[in-house]
């Protein structure tokens, strides 16, 4: 593909790799079990009855698959449009990493290992944001520029993704020694912002390779009473926006710029270091 500009055109990178994309619904499931009728792996029948494959996905819950036979991407047509990008990318991730063919299409060798499935979804995630994010170019771009919600909205459509993964990529790569962290979390005013359906306040919580060293004992439980400390109301735009002091594995305190932005879906969360943080002396 060269050095495409973003957005990267995903339609270009199935074309390339010769994949097709589908979309399936789980309230009419003819299309999962046509493909699954017709589903060989070297030579050999997959599912000897095709309604399994509908039954696999309604139980592991799965947003969509890659089918080798056919080359295939298929998408679950209920989940939300921005999220069937990244969803894509995924996807396009398993199809061109050589052995998750056999992870996918029963191995047990493979399947009868949980760390071996958390590999091979880290390993697409990876592929997904390698290409959503164009390798390198996001964070050298993102290293140059003052981040802010604004910015990171700016740059979200300037690649096409979502806040969430943008602000993932910008606090994970943006630059690796610079302490910094990201969460993706519940509103604490509002029961209706954010919270999983089990119940847990903190959807992802996200740290940079300087963070995780120098900041270890910073959790996400600390990081959540954090924001319900200093949290607004507002359902929709900036909800914080100061100064916040975080101890390092040494005790040295240290400042940190922290903002939090509601989308109305969830309250997103990006903090980075300042500098240490002042002394503090009290005078009689």
């Amino acid at each position: 593909m060269g050095n495409p500009e973003p957005p990267l055109r995903l339609a270009d990178v199935r074309l390339l790799l010769e994949l097709d994309l589908k979309f399936y619904s789980l309230t009419n499931p003819s299309l999962l079990q046509e493909i699954a009728h017709r589903m060989k792996v070297a030579g050999k029948q997959v599912l000897a009855r095709p309604t399994l494959l509908v039954d696999v996905v309604k139980k592991a819950k799965l947003s969509a698959l890659w089918v080798p036979d056919g080359n295939r991407i298929l998408i679950d047509e209920g989940v939300p449009d921005a999220k069937k990008r990244w969803i894509e990318a995924h996807e396009v991730g398993h199809s061109f990493i050589p052995w998750h063919k056999d992870f996918l299409f029963g191995d047990d060798q493979y399947t009868l290992d949980p760390d071996c499935h958390a590999d091979v979804e880290a390993e697409a995630n990876f592929a997904a944001a390698r290409l959503l994010f164009l390798q390198d170019r996001f964070s050298t771009e993102a290293r140059d520029i003052a981040i802010t919600f604004k910015t990171i909205q700016k740059m979200a459509k300037r690649y096409g993704n979502t806040i969430t993964t943008t602000l993932w990529r910008t606090v994970e790569e943006r630059d690796k020694q610079q302490p910094a962290f990201g969460m993706v979390s519940a509103h604490p005013h509002h029961a209706d912002i954010g919270r999983e359906p089990d119940g847990k306040d903190v959807r992802y919580f996200i740290r940079s390779e300087a963070f995780r060293k120098r900041f270890p004992g910073i959790t996400q439980e600390f990081c959540w009473n954090l924001l319900r400390a200093n949290c607004g109301g507002t359902r929709r735009g900036p909800v914080f926006d100061g100064s916040i002091v975080l101890t390092d594995v040494n005790g040295t305190r240290h400042e940190f710029a922290m903002e939090c932005f509601c989308n109305q879906h969830a309250v997103l969360t990006y903090g980075v270091y300042v500098r240490p943080a002042p002394l503090v002396i009290g005078m009689n």
